[in-house]
C-alpha cells in the first residue's frame, strides 16, 4: 500500500512552524474570526483548508496526476498535525 499524501506532507514539511500556521488557521476559520477557505503553499505541497465544507485538500506540486491530490476531513488533518 502506498503512503498517503497526508502522511508524506506530515513527514516532509511539517516543521513546528508549519504545524503552528495550519493549526492557528484552522482554529480561526472554525471560530469565524478568519476566512473559511485558506490556501497555503509550502516547498513541495500546497494545502487548502475549507472549514465550511470540513475538507483539506493536499496537493503535491511535483505530481500533476490525480494521485497528486488528496482530500481529507479537517479532523483527520488536525489529528495528524497534533501527533
Amino acid at each position: 500500500m502506498s503512503e498517503t499524501l497526508l502522511s508524506q506532507f506530515i513527514r516532509e514539511e511539517c516543521t513546528p512552524y508549519v504545524r503552528s500556521i495550519l493549526l492557528d488557521a484552522l482554529s480561526a476559520s472554525m471560530t469565524g474570526t478568519a476566512p473559511t477557505r485558506r490556501h497555503f503553499e509550502f516547498n513541495r505541497f500546497e494545502v487548502t483548508l475549507d472549514a465550511k465544507d470540513d475538507i483539506a485538500l493536499i496537493e503535491d506540486v511535483l505530481d500533476a496526476s490525480d494521485a497528486g491530490m488528496e482530500r481529507v476531513q479537517l479532523s483527520e488533518l488536525i489529528s495528524a498535525l497534533q501527533a
